[in-house]
């Protein structure tokens, strides 16, 4: 499958979410049953659905790096997932962000108080849990985050066609 292009803001990458999506369905249920908190959420419904597209390419970025340093990063991630859709996820997101960071190096990616106090509000609840608990909600929440991500495509896919056809 090829990369779609998704426009966050200002700033268009490159990602191939039917890749991301096939390695964390193969984890998925073993997370799931790993999950012991249940009442806990990570991802509040109004954190993603509410962010402005002028901030998505910044909070995007603020949370790869949140999912690469704390939770792919994690000794307590590591001996618990299964490693290689971990690893492919891990890599899919560094990838991701070096795109997002060209993007915010040349001042398309805009970073306001919004992206910050989300970020806060998930690090918050992240920080609330044991490690080895938090690293399996975070990566358990992991479909929203992709879903979120694939509406950046859905939404404006033919005015990018129009615009580089």
């Amino acid at each position: 499958m090829s990369a779609r292009r998704l426009q966050l803001g200002s700033c268009t990458v490159n990602v191939h979410t039917h890749e991301l999506r096939h390695h964390f369905l193969s984890i998925r249920q073993s997370v799931v049953a790993q999950d012991t908190q249940i009442g806990i959420r990570l991802m509040k419904s109004d954190i993603l659905k509410d962010v402005q597209v002028s901030q998505s390419c910044c909070f995007l970025r603020h949370l790869l790096r949140f999912y690469v340093e704390r939770v792919f990063g994690s000794p307590s991630a590591s001996h618990m997932l299964q490693q290689r859709s971990t690893g492919v996820l891990a890599n899919a997101f560094l990838s991701i962000k070096k795109d997002l960071r060209q993007c915010h190096d040349q001042m398309h990616c805009q970073c306001g108080e919004q992206s910050r106090l989300k970020m806060e509000a998930i690090l918050a609840s992240f920080d609330k849990l044991e490690p080895q608990a938090a690293a399996v909600k975070a990566v358990g929440e992991l479909g929203a985050v992709l879903e979120w991500l694939e509406s950046f495509h859905t939404s404006r896919d033919a005015p990018l066609e129009a615009m580089h056809g």
